[in-house]
């Protein structure tokens, strides 16, 4: 009884705002309305203005996935097995590689993964095995730069894949942080944080002088984020959401042209 009367009350989660669930259907419409400009209606520039607004909202949630997981080999296979698919499809279709985003995000949560094992060993005082980590985060980002610069080039480039890793830097779960970092892990925060990234990105490609500068638009839209997962059932669909309106796509631009 005194237990219970002595431990404090767990606030609870705004319910306003929108779901990870919601923002990643948002992000799914930009995305189709991005690639329709892509590949049926390449001339219309706005429809690839609208679509800069979908990256945004799914690197951030690449970032919010590494959080929740509770099996960080099975995400990542899953990602990958899905960044193949597309890649085959793509390479049958077209006769090249692509680099699509789901290559991109695959790089992106190995990075995460080796910035959260950092935190963890760091507060755990495990200090060799932190500075073991590090090190090979600094060689895996070497890496990562030398691939999408020198072997395939994603579609996001080097800068593209950092920003879910610039998500989860103020983020911290309980017992990965030190008592002195654990005001930063808030949403506020770490939407700062992402932002930082996403401007670096648009900065390599030209701030002002490139649509991808259309991106930080997607910044408001990710602040109205509650927190909350949304429904359940859309975990699965979203990753094959990815490939599935491709090959719709692809198959009305192949349609369009016998007739």
């Amino acid at each position: 009884m005194t237990s219970l009367t002595m431990q404090a009350p767990v606030p609870a989660r705004n319910g306003r705002g929108l779901s990870a669930s919601t923002l990643k259907i948002i992000g799914c419409i930009f995305m189709v309305i991005d690639h329709i400009g892509v590949i049926l209606l390449p001339d219309l520039l706005i429809l690839r203005i609208i679509g800069r607004l979908s990256y945004p909202l799914f690197a951030y949630f690449i970032a919010e996935g590494c959080r929740y997981t509770r099996n960080k080999l099975k995400r990542f296979l899953l990602v990958l097995s899905m960044a193949v698919l597309c890649e085959s499809v793509y390479w049958i279709m077209m006769g090249e590689p692509d680099g699509g985003i789901l290559v991109n995000f695959c790089l992106s949560i190995l990075l995460v993964y080796q910035v959260q094992a950092f935190k963890k060993s760091l507060a755990q005082k495990e200090f060799l095995n932190a500075a073991l980590v590090l090190i090979l985060f600094a060689a895996s980002v070497a890496g990562v730069y030398g691939f999408v610069e020198h072997v395939l080039y994603v579609d996001y480039g080097f800068w593209g894949v950092l920003i879910p890793v610039w998500a989860i830097l103020p983020d911290y779960k309980e017992g990965e942080a030190p008592a002195c970092f654990k005001a930063l892990s808030n949403r506020p925060v770490k939407l700062l944080f992402f932002a930082v990234g996403l401007l670096c990105l648009c900065i390599s490609r030209g701030l002002f002088h490139n649509i991808q500068s259309y991106s930080l638009l997607a910044l408001p839209i990710l602040a109205l984020y509650n927190g909350r997962p949304g429904r359940k059932g859309f975990k699965y669909g979203f990753y094959l959401f990815y490939p599935a309106h491709l090959v719709v796509l692809w198959g009305l631009a192949f349609l369009l042209e016998w007739l």
